[in-house]
């Protein structure tokens, strides 16, 4: 992405604005520094220069930026509008990145509008997203996309095996987070959390037991956290109930296709800010 990027600063060809999309965020975020260093000529950590700035959403404790991050709204919130206010200080260029775009709330989308289709002379902005298609038309018609490669798969499976994860479980692991990359980024501990709630999974998706068995609040220290596990539980959960089974007939199907409904459903409670005991519980009150 950086030697890219760097041929189209040379050749005059930059855009504007750039969304990098691809399966992990992590790479995303290392693709979005890297050119932003490039873009600036920052020979060393680019936060440290005067002409970047970056919005990540997790460093704010948010899952998405909102639209007070984008348009002066409130007094001390991190604003794009405010960062854009003067030229570049310390060279020619300033480089903006938005991290997890979208996650970004529809009013954010809305305000970038305006600045995607006519931003300051000599600024680029870079967006990362793992979910393009999360992101408004307007948008991504204003941006040039970049879609960041996937790991080769034997180097995942390499850093699997550093990271203690046993081939089942890798299995597993990447069946419930879509790829392997994500499965990379989870903490230590997430993974152990998802590997238990699946081996509390399997006799009730083979018709023994009943919901209750894995569909319960996770223990958390807080209701924050609670959430987050929670999110992660069910669309793992989701993932697993839809993997692909030789023996499907119309009723596996009826059954997949009613609890992938029910658990976006009650993620979507989740992420509504429904108390998270709430959610479980009526989940678990289905049959």
């Amino acid at each position: 992405m950086k030697t890219r990027f760097r041929q189209e600063k040379e050749s005059g060809h930059m855009a504007d604005a750039y969304i990098f999309v691809g399966a992990s965020r992590k790479s995303l975020h290392a693709a979005a520094l890297d050119c932003a260093a490039e873009l600036l000529d920052a020979h060393q950590d680019v936060h440290s220069h005067a002409d970047f700035k970056i919005f990540d959403p997790e460093e704010m404790g948010i899952k998405g930026l909102k639209v007070e991050h984008i348009a002066y709204r409130k007094e001390g919130v991190p604003c794009l509008e405010s960062s854009l206010r003067y030229r570049p200080v310390a060279g020619k260029y300033r480089a903006v990145v938005l991290l997890n775009a979208d996650h970004m709330t529809a009013d954010a989308h809305g305000a970038l509008l305006k600045t995607t289709e006519e931003p300051p002379e000599n600024t680029v902005l870079f967006f990362t997203a793992t979910e393009l298609f999360a992101l408004s038309p307007a948008l991504r018609s204003r941006c040039r996309i970049w879609r960041v490669p996937r790991a080769a798969k034997e180097d995942l499976e390499r850093r699997a095996l550093a990271a203690g994860i046993q081939d089942s479980d890798w299995h597993q692991l990447c069946l419930a987070c879509g790829s392997g990359e994500t499965v990379l980024e989870l903490s230590s501990e997430d993974r152990a959390f998802l590997l238990e709630t699946w081996q509390r999974l399997k006799p009730w998706l083979g018709g023994e037991g009943s919901v209750e068995s894995w569909c319960h609040v996770p223990e958390a220290s807080s209701m924050a956290e609670q959430r987050r596990l929670g999110v992660l539980l069910l669309g793992a959960i989701r993932a697993w109930i839809l993997a692909p089974r030789l023996d499907a007939d119309s009723e596996l199907l009826l059954f997949q296709s009613r609890w992938c409904r029910r658990l976006e459903q009650a993620s979507a409670r989740l992420a509504g800010q429904v108390t998270p005991a709430l959610v479980f519980q009526d989940l678990s009150n289905l049959s």
